[in-house]
């Protein structure tokens, strides 16, 4: 991967990382269902969750989250042939799909007030959300 390319993977990571978030963000104040609150929350972690982090330190966590499901799409796009012959948005899909998932566990596992692991508004919200994240990730690559 060369800096052109490398440069542009970045881009493209915060840009839908931080579209996700706000829209994230947004969608919690219009529902009242805590989904962005799940998409910060980190306080379940060992060492990591017993500190008093910023909203912004959360959201940048969020972003290196981003940043990684799109070199991890890159890179599966690039090195692996079958995922050639598939269309890319299947893919992406595939990626994301683990994101979704963590809806259970991580709404588990908070110690703080979130969106209810059984609440199916807010799996919604959250499962709709992270799709239109893998729908944007091969339309911007």
């Amino acid at each position: 991967m060369n800096g052109k390319t490398l440069k542009k993977v970045c881009l493209i990571g915060l840009i839908n990382g931080i579209m996700l978030g706000f829209l994230m963000k947004w969608m919690e104040m219009y529902s009242g269902k805590q989904v962005y609150q799940l998409l910060l929350n980190v306080d379940f972690l060992p060492v990591i969750g017993t500190i008093p982090w910023s909203e912004a330190t959360l959201f940048l966590f969020h972003l290196l989250a981003s940043l990684t499901i799109t070199f991890s799409y890159v890179y599966i796009l690039h090195t692996r042939s079958i995922f050639r012959k598939w269309k890319t948005y299947t893919l992406a899909i595939c990626i994301i799909t683990p994101a979704i998932l963590l809806y259970f566990p991580l709404s588990l596992l908070s110690q703080t007030e979130v969106a209810h692991p059984f609440d199916l508004a807010a799996f919604f919200l959250w499962s709709l959300l992270h799709l239109i994240y893998a729908l944007f990730l091969p339309k911007a690559i």
